[in-house]
């Protein structure tokens, strides 16, 4: 009975032995969030006429798409296998009998992982901040996009100091984050790992 069980436990010697993959999921996440922000930009179109500042609310709309297609973009990239050779042109990638293609995610290092998630998943944040501003109306952060929503440029603007400071905090941190996303992707693309 005992000697049933090790022999269950053990792989036979003609069977492949498992091979530990560690492939990012970052390439579908992006995509989940990238098409997320364009499906909910999209849709706050229809509610853009209806906010008290539409230039504001016509801002956050775009920006939703733009943003969307950019983390669509960095999910699309971050997924794909530009290291593939069909041809072999090294010794190493000609001796391995079935070099598996890596993904650019895959280069990255588990910081490096994080960093680009959250910024790109921060996005929300920022955005759905400039959703409020389309009803609040708001200029500390965004004084060019307040100025063509009519707004006089040296007014204190309609929008209480806690709204200026929520869309403040909503954009500058993720704004920062998200600068460091691309660097990151460029640098994995360029490595020679």
């Amino acid at each position: 009975m005992a000697a049933e069980s090790t022999k269950a436990t053990m792989p036979s010697s003609h069977e492949a032995p498992a091979v530990h993959q560690d492939k990012s999921n970052l390439p579908l996440h992006l995509l989940r969030h990238g098409s997320g922000l364009i499906g909910f930009g999209l849709l706050f179109g229809f509610l853009v006429p209806m906010t008290p500042y539409p230039r504001l609310g016509l801002t956050a709309h775009i920006q939703f798409a733009v943003e969307g297609t950019m983390v669509c973009a960095a999910g699309l990239i971050l997924g794909s296998k530009p290291f593939t050779s069909t041809f072999p042109s090294t010794p190493k990638a000609a001796g391995s009998a079935s070099p598996e293609a890596q993904t650019v995610a895959d280069r990255l290092k588990p910081w490096q992982v994080k960093l680009v998630y959250c910024g790109c998943a921060g996005i929300w944040v920022t955005l759905m901040s400039e959703v409020a501003n389309a009803w609040w109306g708001t200029r500390w952060v965004l004084p060019i996009a307040h100025h063509a929503a009519g707004l006089a440029v040296n007014s204190t603007g309609p929008a209480a100091v806690w709204m200026e400071r929520v869309v403040a905090a909503a954009h500058y941190p993720f704004a920062i984050l998200l600068a460091t996303v691309w660097p990151v992707i460029t640098a994995a693309l360029f490595s020679s790992d």
